[in-house]
């Protein structure tokens, strides 16, 4: 049911041409992947990030050695008391127990996120989930910015062109270069236009 009421929220925002591609269940959110932006959902709140204004993503796989660290100085500190005392506790043998349990935990858990920077958005978005989720959420990152930013690169590039060929044509007509300098800087604006 709480399904239902996060589809339907992301669905009244979609706009028309917009369909969902992929659904994420992630640890406290979902988020959903359209053929235009990322869709997020926290509770009541949706974010919406536009695959043409995600800057860079990457994957992150982080191991915790603060809990290495930590259950090495619980277990030494356990240590150096019993020999200081002479005499090992159950409390202290304990204690070591524990400090072997956190080195271990630190070295097997992994924690594994996609991080992605988003312009307008101060803060780099963290998305945290399985393994298979993040390679997918990633895959459709990827693509998505593949196909959508060299598109307006493209007519941004093909309007800088243009304009620039017209300020030309205006000094040109109004005697500020002359034909020669006009056909120069135009043969080296095509040349780099390709």
């Amino acid at each position: 049911m709480k399904e239902d009421k996060s589809l339907k929220k992301v669905q009244s925002v979609l706009t028309q041409d917009e369909a969902i591609e992929k659904r994420f269940s992630f640890k406290g959110y979902k988020v959903y992947a359209t053929n235009k932006r990322l869709l997020r959902t926290e509770g009541k709140a949706i974010r919406d990030f536009d695959y043409t204004h995600i800057s860079s993503v990457e994957y992150l796989s982080k191991r915790h050695w603060e809990y290495v660290i930590l259950g090495v100085l619980f277990a030494a500190v356990c240590y150096v008391i019993g020999e200081i005392l002479g005499d090992m506790t159950i409390l202290q043998i304990a204690g070591i127990a524990l400090g072997i349990i956190l080195i271990i935990i630190g070295i097997i858990i992994k924690t594994e996120l996609v991080i992605t920077h988003v312009v307008g958005v101060n803060d780099p978005v963290e998305y945290k989930g399985s393994r298979q989720d993040l390679d997918s959420l990633l895959k459709i990152i990827r693509e998505k910015r593949s196909t959508a930013l060299p598109v307006e690169y493209k007519e941004s590039k093909e309007k800088d062109f243009t304009d620039t060929l017209r300020k030309l044509a205006e000094l040109r007509d109004e005697g500020i270069i002359t034909q020669e300098e006009f056909e120069n800087k135009k043969s080296q604006i095509l040349q780099n236009s390709d």
